[in-house]
């Protein structure tokens, strides 16, 4: 007995997948300092990320490590510790601590 799988049209997978329940939204960013407003694709954020920015660097797997172990060991967060790092960059060039977890 030889039993054949019809093939389903691309649009008939997409319906399948209901993408409109996916969580991907576009955010409009308000403009920045040169006047430019910005689109990107983001996952819907939580209430507390409103009006916040990811600011991120590319380093080292061990900086990674080092940094969640002395969050782990001073029982705090890497968001944390992030903030205490920029407000005392900040500091050093005479600019105000604004930088909050």
């Amino acid at each position: 007995m030889n039993v054949q799988k019809s093939k389903r049209s691309l649009s008939e997978a997409l319906q399948a997948v209901d993408i409109r329940k996916t969580n991907l939204a576009i955010t409009q960013h308000p403009p920045d300092d040169t006047g430019r407003q910005e689109s990107s694709p983001t996952v819907a954020s939580a209430p507390a990320r409103a009006g916040k920015r990811l600011i991120g660097g590319h380093f080292d797997k061990s900086v990674s490590r080092q940094l969640r172990e002395l969050a782990a060991r001073e029982d705090t967060t890497v968001q944390a510790l992030l903030a205490e790092a920029i407000n005392m960059l900040f500091v050093s060039r005479s600019l105000p601590e604004i930088a909050q977890p």
